[in-house]
């Protein structure tokens, strides 16, 4: 597998992740949880790394993508001293995965057809993406 099939294939990882640990978790549990808090700041963290580290050419390819929001979560979300707006988290964990995962397929559809056809359309468990025959 290509560097940038890993990468792209990690992005649909993290974002499907952040949706299974925030499915059904009301904003009350959230602020509640500390485990549950850090678990998607580190993913939501990850997207922004796997997104910088995708080469400047497949980038440009997807205009559509929100590349630079994505690289820049991290400012966003944390600021002065390492504080961390929960807030802000809770609102983009909540947005925008579920769109960086449809728009991460795409790519995999176009650029890694062999890839694409090893995922499922939906959300996958903690086991990854289904394997080729398996059931989704």
């Amino acid at each position: 597998m290509r560097r940038e099939e890993l990468y792209v294939a990690d992005l649909v990882d993290n974002a499907r992740a952040v949706q299974e640990y925030l499915d059904g978790v009301t904003r009350e549990r959230w602020d509640a949880d500390r485990v549950l808090r850090d678990a998607v700041l580190y993913r939501m963290l990850l997207l922004g790394e796997i997104a910088s580290a995708l080469p400047d050419e497949l980038r440009g390819r997807y205009p559509d993508v929100a590349w630079p929001q994505i690289r820049a979560f991290r400012n966003l979300a944390v600021h002065r001293y390492f504080g961390v707006d929960w807030a802000v988290v809770w609102k983009i964990a909540q947005e925008e995965p579920p769109v960086l995962e449809e728009q991460a397929m795409a790519i995999i559809r176009a650029e890694f057809p062999e890839l694409a056809r090893t995922y499922a359309p939906e959300r996958e468990t903690e086991s990854g993406p289904a394997t080729a025959g398996e059931p989704s």
